[in-house]
Order: structure tokens, then sequence, then C-alpha cells
């Protein structure tokens, strides 16, 4: 479970620990790694390649929602 009171943070964090979960072989993400050249790691593009969910959050932070900069405390 994640919580914040900066919904930029919050997103931003759920996005990168998605995107650190491993890929199963089996599934959409699995076959789409195989023809992805891309090493970024984000599993987000490779599912979807024609969206930019980064723009988004980028663009957030941009208007003063809050700050793609984040500290992970686990409890």
């Amino acid at each position: 479970m994640f919580a914040s009171f900066d919904p930029v943070a919050l997103d931003m964090a759920c996005a990168d620990a998605c995107n650190r979960q491993p890929v199963l072989e089996n599934s959409i993400l699995g076959e789409n790694k195989k023809h992805d050249h891309d090493e970024s790691h984000d599993h987000f593009h490779v599912v979807h390649p024609d969206t930019n969910w980064r723009t988004c959050v980028e663009h957030a932070e941009k208007i003063g929602l809050g700050t793609r900069d984040y500290e992970l405390i686990e409890i």
C-alpha cells in the first residue's frame, strides 16, 4: 500500500514499483518485451507504446500539483 499527501510523488512511486517487478514470460508484457529493444524497463511503454505516461506526471509537477521526488518508507 502506498500513501502520500503528494499525488505526483504517489503516482511516481507506484509507477517505479511496477517497473521494478519481474516480467512474467506468459503475459502480454512478456510477449511484447521479446520484441522490445528498449532497455529502459518501462513496462507501461512496452505494453502501450503509443502513450507516454511520464508526460502526465511531468505536467502535474509543472503546474504545481506536487513533485516527482519521493522517499519510500517501508513499515
